[in-house]
């Protein structure tokens, strides 16, 4: 082959991975930080930012090698491991990698999340990574055809072609990378939000009984004079089943702590006052609480 067309391959090939990289971070973090900034939810960025980095550096290196070497078994191999590394991310990237990240911009709230890893994780994640299998596998096998009928076409836009197919394969991967995990951890942020702010517009307004219970408006009641006060919510805790979420809500530096229990807000209570929280650890918190008193950690 030619070493014109040899490069003009390399690079396609290049473009192939990056926007196999790029769609999949999107799909899979993009806009779950999007819908979460919406909600009120600190450090919505923590996920996507080191997941885009991640994705479009490893998945431009392996699209990048099987255009060079133009074998299709050493595609599938590549594209399959590429697929392991992003069904690791899934997991790794909200339940390691964003309370490490906080911990750098908010030493005292990184301190207090600490996210455990229950093995039943791994049940979603099995089946997630079923259906990335099986894209790898054909992104291996099409890769080098799509782009040698691009580049030997005779339109001067037929290389969108197999930049389209892998857009699409890849985004349907990272659709399904957010519905297994960052969907049942966002939905209680946006379940509190919207119960926050309903009682917010309603503040010293007569709700209707009915209208009342229908939102959960009572378990507000112990907080209630923190809800006209700007807000910032982060996740918690949860159980193994993601069942039960927990949910931080910082009113101004009075911090209060949400219970959902599959999408309905059961009960909120204060959780720590730290005046400044970014200046403030917990432990000194309590070092200068006085004599009686005590942080609820609940």
């Amino acid at each position: 082959m030619k070493p014109k067309v040899s490069k003009q391959k390399q690079i396609t090939g290049l473009l192939y991975g990056l926007v196999a990289g790029l769609t999949f971070a999107v799909l899979a973090w993009g806009i779950d930080g999007i819908q979460l900034a919406r909600a009120h939810g600190a450090f919505s960025w923590v996920k996507f930012v080191p997941g885009l980095l991640i994705c479009v550096i490893c998945s431009g290196l392996v699209g990048w090698l099987v255009a060079k070497f133009e074998n299709s078994l050493l595609g599938v191999v590549l594209w399959f491991a590429l697929m392991i590394v992003y069904s690791q991310l899934i997991i790794w990237l909200p339940i390691r990698v964003a309370p490490f990240l906080i911990k750098l911009f908010n030493g005292a709230l990184g301190n207090y999340l600490q996210y455990p890893y229950y093995s039943e994780l791994n049940q979603n994640l099995w089946f997630g990574f079923a259906v990335f299998a099986i894209i790898a596998i054909i992104n291996g096998l099409i890769e080098n055809i799509l782009i040698d009928q691009a580049l030997f076409s005779a339109g001067s836009a037929a290389v969108i072609i197999p930049l389209l197919v892998c857009a699409l394969s890849f985004g349907l991967a990272g659709s399904i990378g957010d519905s297994l995990l960052n969907k049942n951890l966002r939905e209680p942020i946006q379940i509190v939000d919207e119960l926050i702010q309903f009682a917010q517009d309603n503040y010293e307004k007569e709700v209707p009984s009915d209208v009342a219970k229908a939102m959960h408006l009572g378990a507000l009641n112990p907080v209630m004079q923190y809800v006209p006060l700007d807000r910032k919510l982060v996740l918690s805790n949860y159980d193994q089943y993601l069942g039960q979420v927990e949910v931080l809500v910082d009113f101004e530096g009075k911090w209060i702590k949400c219970v959902t229990i599959y999408n309905q807000v059961t009960n909120c209570r204060p959780a720590f006052e730290i005046p400044s929280i970014r200046l403030t650890s917990i432990k000194k918190f309590v070092e200068v609480m006085t004599p009686g008193e005590s942080p609820n950690y609940q």
